[in-house]
């Protein structure tokens, strides 16, 4: 089974980027007003609340077959048995699909260009990060049902829905 064509899952993969930044917002407003009370929690607790929810979300989502942006875009995740994830499955999609992200913002963070003012490195760090999930997504070409490598993975594939 062929996944849907490139283009609408990277613009379902847009969309789903906004969503995600409104739980990131939320989580964020709700982890200050904690924060306020709580005294001592910083930064890495805060990375930690913001990687399960949005964690959660994709997990919920998945193992019932689609997130928000998969309906906009009418695709479905599926497992091999063409049945929605188990929780199991939609966890291990969701850890493997940082692969998006976490391998040029480690790049990034290893490099740190000293002599480049902040607003640069944001630009450098966008770029590096665009740059990869391009040759990511075109990675998808080279196999035949055309699924990203991450489902492949995971056990799950992207379907028309």
């Amino acid at each position: 089974m062929t996944a849907p064509g490139l283009r609408r899952r990277l613009a379902s993969l847009l969309y789903e980027a906004l969503v995600v930044l409104a739980i990131l917002f939320l989580v964020v407003a709700l982890f200050s007003l904690a924060a306020l009370a709580i005294p001592g929690l910083g930064r890495p607790a805060l990375l930690a609340v913001c990687f399960a929810a949005v964690g959660g979300y994709f997990a919920y989502c998945w193992h019932h077959g689609q997130t928000l942006a998969m309906r906009a875009w009418k695709i479905r995740i599926e497992d091999l048995s063409s049945r929605p994830p188990t929780w199991g499955r939609s966890c291990m999609r969701y850890v493997f699909a940082w692969v998006w992200i976490a391998p040029p913002l480690a790049l990034m963070a290893a490099i740190k260009p000293q002599a480049a003012s902040l607003a640069v490195a944001m630009g450098t760090d966008a770029a590096a990060v665009l740059g990869w999930m391009a040759l990511w997504a075109l990675a998808s070409l080279l196999r035949a049902d055309k699924q990203f490598w991450h489902d492949v993975a995971s056990g799950t594939r992207l379907v028309d829905a």
